[in-house]
C-alpha cells in the first residue's frame, strides 16, 4: 500500500506531468559533488553557462505609438472653431486626438507599450549572458541546511544609456541569493512509522497540481520574470524564495497536513520598462510617466529616468533631453524644444510605490491519499496572502492651472487576497497521468482599465471645461481636485486546469516521447457588463465608449457639442475588453535519442504550443488573451549529462491588434557545464 511522507516540502508521490514538465525546459544535472565528515554530508552542484538570444522578426508599425513617425502629429489637432489655437493645442485640457489625420496616421493609439520593441531591431542580441548558479546542500543527522545562489553578466544590455539602472540591474548585471533555509526531520511514536518536517527560511513552497498555467494554487513564491528572458536560464532560478516558516506532519499514513507563515512581502518581479519583452513603459520597474495624447504626442525621453530633470526644470531642462539631439538634427533646435515641451506637457509622472506590509499571509494544506479512488492524491488549501502582481491608481489632478501634468500615478500591491484550492493526482487508463486543480478567490483584485482611471484623474477639470463633448466621462465617475482614485476592484473568480500526460516508449526511433497537455478556464462570477465598467485588458489603448466621430456626426460644434467627453476618445474600441469567462490549453513534448548517431550524445528535439482559445481574462496578469499563440521548437544535445548544447526558436502570433509582443519572435543558443 502507498502511503504519504513528507520529505523537505515535498511529498514523495511527486505529479508526474510537472516533472515531465520541467524536463521539457530543463536538462538533467550532472552528479553534484559529494563530500562526507563523520554524520555530516553534503553536495555542491555547479552550473556555468553562455547563452545568446536575438531577434528575428522585424518591427511592426501597428504596435508603435503614431508619434514616433511624426513628433508634430498632435499639432493637427481639428475642428479648430471651439478648441484653443496656442500652445495648449496639444495638451488633453485643450487639444483632442481624433482628427481624420491623426486617425489614418500609421502607428497605434499609445505611446506607453513600445520602449522595448524600439530598442531592439531585427538581428539585435536581446541577450548575451555567461551564468553559474550553485547550490549547496548540508545534511546531518536530521537537520539539513539548503543555499543556492545566482550570478550573471549580460554584455549586451549592461551599460546601455538608454535603459534604467533599475532595468540593467534586471538583465544587465545580477547577483542574487536564492535559496538559504534549515530544516529539522522528526519522527512520530515508538515505531516512527509518522513525522514531518519543519523548515525556516527563504525557501520556495509549492502547491496545488497547476502545470503551465498560472494564477492558479501555486501562488506562494512570486517569479522573476527577467531571469527567465536571460539567456539560459532556468526555472528554479526563477522562483524567488520567501523569508518564512514551513511545516509538514502525517496524520496518518495517508494524510498529511501542511503550514507556513510569510515573514515578508515579495513582488513578482515583471519585465522591466524599456526592456525586449516589455509591453508597458510606465507601471513597470523603472517607468516614471505615462503619456496622454493616445500616441499623437512624442515621448519627452528615450530613458525615462531623465523625464523628471527634463520636464520638471522648465524649458531650460529641454535641452537636456536625450531625445534633443536626434529631434535637433531633423527638425532643428527651435522644433526639437517646442515637441519636448509638448511630450512633458503631455505627460504624469509616478509616484512612490504602494507595497503591501510584510506581516498577514500564511496558509495550511492538507493532502490525503485515497487508495480507494484510484489511488488518488487529493490536496485541500487556503491561503491568505498579498498580491504578487501590481495594480495601477492615481492621484486626480490639483491644479486647474497647470492641468493634467499635474496629477499623478503610482503601483500598489491590494492585501489579504483570500485563496481556497482543492488539488487531486491519478492515472488513468492507458497510463496516462491526470492531475488538476480548482481554485477560488472571493476578492480577487482586478484592474479597471487605464482609460477609465485616466479619465477619471482629469475629471476635476470638469468644471473648468465649458463644452460636454471635452469634457473627461469616466466609468469610475466624478473626482474632486487632488482626490486618489483607486484603479481596481474586487471581484470573486475561479479557476480550473487540468494536466494529461503520456509517456511513449520506442516511438520513431526516440527511446521516449513524452506528451504534456494542460487545459485552463478563468471564470469571474460577478464581472460587470462594459457598459457598466470596463477592466484592463492587453493592448486595449482607446476608450470603450462614444467618440470624435460621435460628436462630429452630431453636429461638432452644435448639437453634437453635447454629448458628453465624446471628443476625448479618438476611436471607439468594440474588442479587446476583458470577459467573464476565458480559456485555452497548452501543449508540449520531448523525444529522447539516446546515443544518437552512435554518438555519446542524447539528442532531445521538443516543441511547445500555447493557445489562449476564447475570451480575455481580465489583468493583471490574464492567463488568456483571446487568439493569442506561440510556438517554440528546440532542440537539445546532451553530453553524459555534463555538457549540454541548446537551440530553441519561439514564434508569437495572434490577437495581432492586443497581443502586444506578436512581432517580437527570438532564438536561442545555450551552452551549459555542469559539475
Amino acid at each position: 500500500m502507498k502511503k504519504l511522507h513528507a520529505h523537505h516540502g515535498l511529498v514523495a508521490r511527486a505529479p508526474l506531468a510537472a516533472a515531465v514538465a520541467l524536463g521539457l525546459l530543463m536538462a538533467p544535472a550532472a552528479q553534484a559533488f559529494e563530500f562526507s565528515r563523520g554524520e555530516l554530508t553534503g553536495s555542491l552542484d555547479t552550473t556555468v553557462s553562455y547563452g545568446y538570444s536575438w531577434r528575428v522578426d522585424e518591427q511592426d508599425p501597428n504596435l508603435i505609438a503614431k508619434s514616433w513617425f511624426n513628433p508634430l502629429l498632435c499639432t493637427q489637432n481639428v475642428p479648430l472653431g471651439a478648441i484653443p489655437v496656442g500652445p495648449g493645442r496639444c495638451t488633453s485640457t485643450g487639444g483632442v486626438p481624433g482628427s481624420p489625420t491623426q486617425i489614418a496616421a500609421p502607428g497605434r493609439f499609445s505611446a506607453n507599450r513600445d520602449d522595448g520593441n524600439l530598442k531592439y531591431d531585427e538581428g539585435d542580441a536581446i541577450s548575451s549572458a555567461v551564468k553559474i548558479t550553485s547550490e549547496l546542500s548540508l545534511n546531518w543527522r536530521s537537520w539539513g541546511a539548503f543555499m543556492r545562489a545566482t550570478y550573471f553578466h549580460d554584455f549586451e544590455n549592461e551599460g546601455r544609456d538608454d535603459l534604467t539602472e533599475i532595468a540593467q540591474d534586471r538583465i544587465g548585471q545580477r547577483f542574487r541569493m536564492l535559496d538559504a533555509f534549515v530544516f529539522k526531520d522528526f519522527t512520530l511514536g515508538d515505531d516512527g512509522a509518522l513525522g514531518g518536517t519543519v523548515r525556516v527560511g527563504r525557501q520556495v513552497v509549492s502547491w496545488g497540481e497547476g502545470t503551465f498555467i498560472q494564477n492558479g494554487i501555486n501562488v506562494i513564491n512570486p517569479v522573476d520574470l527577467s531571469a527567465l528572458r536571460v539567456a539560459g536560464a532556468e526555472l528554479k532560478e526563477a522562483f524567488l524564495p520567501i523569508d518564512m516558516a514551513w511545516g509538514s506532519i502525517n496524520l496518518s499514513e495517508n494524510v498529511a497536513l501542511e503550514a507556513l507563515y510569510m515573514f515578508e512581502f515579495e513582488e513578482i518581479e515583471v519585465d522591466a520598462a524599456g526592456t525586449y519583452f516589455s509591453a508597458n513603459d510606465f507601471g513597470t520597474p523603472g517607468g516614471t510617466y505615462v503619456m496622454l495624447g493616445f500616441g499623437t504626442t512624442p515621448q519627452p525621453v528615450y530613458n525615462p529616468e531623465r523625464f523628471f530633470s527634463t520636464c520638471y526644470a522648465g524649458p531650460a531642462g529641454y535641452a537636456t533631453s536625450d531625445r534633443f539631439a536626434d529631434l535637433s538634427a531633423q527638425y532643428g533646435a527651435a522644433t526639437a524644444a517646442q515637441i519636448i515641451a509638448i511630450g512633458c506637457g503631455n505627460a504624469v509622472g509616478r509616484i512612490e510605490d504602494r507595497a503591501a506590509r510584510d506581516d498577514g499571509q500564511f496558509g495550511l494544506a492538507l493532502r490525503w491519499y485515497a487508495e480507494a479512488l484510484n489511488e488518488t492524491e487529493f490536496g485541500f488549501y487556503f491561503l491568505n496572502y498579498h498580491s504578487r502582481v501590481p495594480l495601477l491608481s492615481g492621484r486626480a489632478v490639483n491644479n486647474p492651472a497647470v492641468g493634467a501634468a499635474s496629477g499623478r500615478f503610482f503601483v500598489e500591491y491590494p492585501e489579504d487576497i483570500q485563496m481556497f484550492g482543492v488539488s487531486w493526482n491519478t492515472t488513468l487508463p492507458g497510463g496516462v497521468a491526470w492531475q488538476g486543480e480548482i481554485s477560488h478567490r472571493p476578492n480577487a483584485p482586478l484592474q479597471v482599465d487605464d482609460v477609465e482611471l485616466l479619465y477619471a484623474a482629469l475629471s476635476p477639470l470638469n468644471p473648468f471645461i465649458p463644452v460636454p463633448a471635452l469634457k473627461f466621462n469616466s466609468q469610475l465617475g466624478q473626482y474632486a481636485l487632488g482626490q486618489e482614485v483607486r484603479g481596481w476592484r474586487e471581484h470573486e473568480m475561479s479557476q480550473l486546469q487540468m494536466t494529461f500526460t503520456k509517456a511513449f516508449a520506442q516511438v520513431l526511433g526516440a527511446d521516449q516521447i513524452a506528451v504534456v497537455a494542460e487545459v485552463g478556464a478563468t471564470e469571474v462570477w460577478d464581472l460587470p457588463s462594459h457598459s457598466e465598467l470596463r477592466y484592463e485588458g492587453e493592448g486595449t489603448d482607446t476608450g470603450g465608449g462614444c467618440d470624435v466621430a460621435d460628436s462630429l456626426a452630431g453636429g461638432f460644434p452644435g448639437p453634437g457639442a453635447l454629448l458628453f467627453g465624446c471628443m476625448r476618445n479618438p476611436q471607439t474600441l468594440t474588442g479587446g475588453f476583458p470577459t467573464a469567462f476565458s480559456w485555452g490549453y497548452r501543449l508540449a513534448a520531448r523525444a529522447d535519442y539516446a546515443s544518437a548517431f552512435g554518438t555519446p550524445f542524447t539528442l532531445s528535439p521538443r516543441l511547445a504550443f500555447n493557445h489562449d482559445v476564447s475570451g480575455t481574462t481580465p489583468g493583471p496578469g490574464g492567463n488568456f488573451l483571446e487568439d493569442r499563440k506561440s510556438l517554440t521548437l528546440g532542440v537539445e544535445a546532451n553530453y553524459l549529462n555534463q555538457w549540454i548544447f541548446d537551440l530553441s526558436y519561439t514564434r508569437f502570433s495572434g490577437a495581432e491588434q492586443f497581443n502586444q509582443i506578436h512581432d517580437r519572435d527570438f532564438a536561442s543558443f545555450t551552452v551549459k557545464y555542469s559539475f
